[in-house]
């Protein structure tokens, strides 16, 4: 209601809620209380406030709160209060927190907190999305939402391409207990794929669209690689990425790129390409994305290391003098 008195929200730096009415409606200075509890979110991506029981009547069970999620420059989760109930608007509630996890589908924070009587605990808040790229190939995480747009929390630390062709962010923050810098890492499980000349995609969950799609130059393929140049942020900083595997050829799906992932799993990118002898023993590949589209990248493969198969497709080159592979469905012979 519009006569309804104003509360100014606010977080100590133990993570707990200060409710403070601001008076405005009767005149009279009002209360401030710090709220025992631990902050959760509802189906909807809402952030609600859960209060131990107080023998104060006044005191509610729980407090729902409204807004606009975001990052703070130390990764901190914060809610920028919207017009809503009796909150006060553009209050910015900053949870000091950790990511700790990524699913597909949601990102994860580790919560410190500590009560009136001094007793520490540490529990988990949750926040359920897509994870997408932004347009300046930043990680973002699009918070779901029950009505209009969702809100994207922007990573706008390092990334880099780990051991397993994996996703890892780093981060760094400051911590104000040790007064030292600390560095996070954030593992993505997902897998590579391309579809266009500039663009390649590193999918989480594809039904649920939960992709990076990443804009980027091919500059290279090699026996051992897939290499390509990246420019990263707002300010965009450009940085190599390689992705590794061992190039097969199959009779059956054409020319396919194999990467190995985390817990020995591997997974292929299949090409298209056009053939042609270079030597007596190199294979020269004009690229082919799996849609057909010209890749402008050239690979030189030996026979030998193409194994039993090169042997075979080289036999039957020789007679051809070109051939086609197309992708999903093998050699044109």
């Amino acid at each position: 209601m519009a006569n309804r008195e104003k509360i100014t929200y606010e977080i100590d730096p133990h993570n707990r809620l200060i409710a403070k009415k601001t008076g405005k409606t009767s005149g009279v200075t009002g209360f401030r209380k710090v709220l025992d509890g631990r902050f959760q979110t509802d189906k909807n991506n809402s952030l609600v406030y859960h209060i131990k029981k107080s023998a104060d009547s006044d005191t509610p069970q729980q407090v729902k709160l409204a807004g606009r999620y975001s990052l703070d420059k130390n990764h901190n989760l914060v809610l920028t209060l919207s017009k809503w109930n009796n909150q006060v608007e553009g209050n910015r509630l900053i949870i000091k927190s950790e990511l700790l996890d990524t699913k597909d589908n949601e990102l994860s924070f580790s919560v410190g907190t500590r009560d009136s009587f001094g007793n520490g605990a540490i529990y988990i808040l949750r926040l359920g999305g897509v994870w997408q790229a932004d347009k300046h190939n930043r990680l973002s995480f699009n918070v779901t939402r029950e009505r209009g747009a969702g809100d994207n929390l922007i990573l706008k630390g390092a990334w880099k391409i780990g051991n397993n062709n994996e996703i890892v962010y780093t981060y760094t923050k400051f911590s104000l207990k040790t007064k030292e810098k600390i560095t996070n890492a954030l593992t993505f499980k997902g897998y590579w794929d391309m579809t266009e000349k500039h663009r390649i995609l590193y999918v989480l969950n594809k039904e649920i669209n939960s992709v990076f799609d990443l804009e980027v130059n091919l500059v290279k393929a090699t026996k051992k690689g897939l290499e390509y140049k990246i420019g990263i942020g707002a300010i965009p900083r450009t940085k190599a990425l390689t992705l590794s595997g061992e190039w097969k050829l199959n009779e059956q799906l054409g020319l396919l790129f194999e990467m190995p992932y985390e817990g020995g799993e591997s997974r292929n990118i299949t090409f298209g390409a056009t053939c042609k002898f270079r030597g007596k023993e190199t294979l020269n590949f004009k690229l082919k994305s799996s849609q057909g589209k010209n890749l402008d990248a050239n690979l030189r493969l030996s026979i030998k290391i193409l194994k039993d198969q090169g042997e075979a497709f080289a036999q039957v080159l020789k007679e051809e003098k070109e051939l086609f592979l197309i992708a999903g469905i093998g050699f044109k012979w």
